[in-house]
């Protein structure tokens, strides 16, 4: 008996100390990423910046260009007629000259420097974006990484005690949440801040050179501002839904299913039909409402995203014991090698949720013919409620 808690403690405390290590090191990373963000920005403004100058610089270089043309006609003429012309005329004619040209060289220089400078500022907005890509990878690789030790350590648990129990269960809910505040902050980062950022930078574009530019194009400039604006708050609306829809805590997984993919065809211009069948006029328990409707959502979203579909069909069946869910489309499809390749998280995580709930999970796909994902899921009712679309 002492020697089996031993082995637990031991256990325990490598599992323990594996997660830990893990995690800190996915803090560590997503640190480095947003600080390689926010460089990113200021060097991207700092780029916006310096094409102007550069453009202002050229335009300097051509006028003194052309003064020097003149200055240098004027000094043949002036040199060739010492009759009609003073020794201070011819003077001055030379110091002007000698001023425009040490202009036009210098101008030239500073024009150079900006173009160096501007071409370094290129490369390194690459490789910025290139360490951001890198590093955003590696997060999500952790991210499989401590999910997998997560899954091991609650299934080791099973021989240990309640309490044991309860500590896996906290560090897989602790994981998922961790997931989620990242899919939230890829999102705004690359969707309203994005959008944001460029706003910014044009506006301050707009008021650096308005004066130069026609009203048209002004007016122009500032409705496409007034369209990224609405493009942002688009996404930010939906960011919020795809939180926590609050439809399917007071009407359940129907109709709440039905309002949001209605919302998404209009969203992504793609028919999108909905149909379910038998008894579903008892209410789901919670959990497996939230793990429907999520994965139905991610289903259909890696259709929109990636299948390039012009239609996609979702289908519920209601059992007595059991609920099935297909979700099909008629896009592009994928062979299944790249299905279970490292970059399809998407579908992993599915096959993770499906996973912990005792279901099953099959998925089909044929290049250029379309992709047929179907579920099952042990079915427990809660309570009966009235159907309202």
């Amino acid at each position: 008996m002492t020697t089996r808690k031993i082995d637990k403690q031991t256990l325990d405390e490598v599992m323990n100390n594996m997660i830990t290590t893990v995690i800190d090191s996915k803090s560590q990373v997503f640190e480095i990423v947003e600080d390689t963000r926010t460089e990113y920005e200021r060097l991207r403004i700092e780029l916006e910046e310096v094409k102007v100058q550069v453009v202002e610089k050229i335009e300097n270089s051509a006028r003194l260009d052309l003064l020097v043309r003149a200055a240098r006609q004027k000094l043949m003429e002036v040199d060739g007629d010492f009759k009609r012309y003073t020794e201070v005329q011819v003077k001055d004619a030379y110091e002007m000259a000698q001023n425009i040209q040490e202009q036009h060289i210098l101008s030239l220089k500073e024009e150079k420097q900006l173009i160096q400078r501007r071409n370094e500022l290129e490369r390194r907005l690459q490789n910025l974006l290139d360490q951001v890509q890198r590093a955003e990878l590696l997060v999500a690789r952790i991210s499989i990484i401590l999910n997998y030790l997560n899954t091991d350590f609650q299934q080791v648990s099973q021989l240990l005690d309640d309490a044991k129990q309860k500590q896996a269960f906290g560090f897989q809910l602790i994981q998922a949440q961790e997931e989620e505040r990242l899919k939230l902050s890829r999102e705004i980062h690359d969707g309203p801040a994005q959008m944001l950022a460029n706003i910014l930078m044009r506006s301050d574009f707009l008021i650096k050179t308005y004066r130069q530019r026609p009203q048209e194009e002004a007016i122009k400039e500032l409705s496409d501002m007034k369209e990224q604006v609405r493009s942002a708050l688009g996404e930010v609306r939906r960011i919020i839904y795809d939180l926590r829809p609050m439809a399917l805590d007071d009407l359940g997984l129907v109709p709440t299913l039905s309002k949001y993919l209605k919302s998404l065809e209009e969203y992504n211009h793609i028919e999108i039909s909905f149909d379910y069948y038998g008894n579903n006029e008892k209410r789901l328990n919670t959990k497996l409402e939230v793990a429907l409707f999520r994965l139905i959502q991610e289903a259909v979203q890696n259709a929109c995203k990636h299948a390039k579909p012009s239609t996609i069909f979702v289908k519920l069946e209601f059992l007595r014991d059991k609920i099935n869910v297909l979700v099909k489309d008629d896009g592009v499809g994928f062979t299944m090698e790249e299905g279970k390749s490292e970059n399809s998280f998407g579908l992993i995580g599915m096959k993770e949720r499906v996973e912990l709930l005792n279901g099953d999970l099959k998925i089909e796909s044929k290049l250029n013919v379309g992709t047929k994902i179907q579920i099952t899921l042990e079915m427990e009712v809660e309570t009966e409620f009235a159907v309202q679309m």
